[in-house]
């Protein structure tokens, strides 16, 4: 949801004690337009996403499914099935021949063009 740099912020922020903060802060972001424009997407993000996160709250107390098994928490990708259409244009292209590839199964590449 945030950025690298809205990350390095937060963390900033949170691993510190109040008196610090802003310390730490203007010094790894000097500038403090960008410092306002970090935390003004920050504030912008997290407003809008906690209706989504409600929702998701209310929805997984109904079904357990729309959260992870704790085996599956690492950072695989997750499931993806094939529509048949490109597997099969995939398989047709490997074996149709490339242009200036040896011809296979008797077939031949087009003749180069003349310009």
């Amino acid at each position: 949801m945030f950025s690298r740099r809205e990350r390095d912020f937060l963390e900033l922020i949170r691993d510190g004690d109040r008196a610090s903060v802003d310390r730490r802060l203007e010094a790894a972001f000097p500038n403090p337009v960008y410092r306002r424009k970090l935390l003004w997407a920050i504030r912008r993000k997290a407003d809008r996403s906690v209706a989504d996160w409600q929702l998701l709250r209310e929805a997984a107390q109904r079904d357990d499914r729309l959260f992870a098994a704790p085996d599956l928490r690492t950072d695989t990708p997750p499931p993806v099935f094939a529509d048949p259409v490109v597997t099969f244009l995939e398989k047709l292209g490997r074996r149709l021949p490339r242009r200036g590839a040896p011809a296979r199964d008797g077939m031949r590449p087009p003749p180069p063009r003349k310009e």
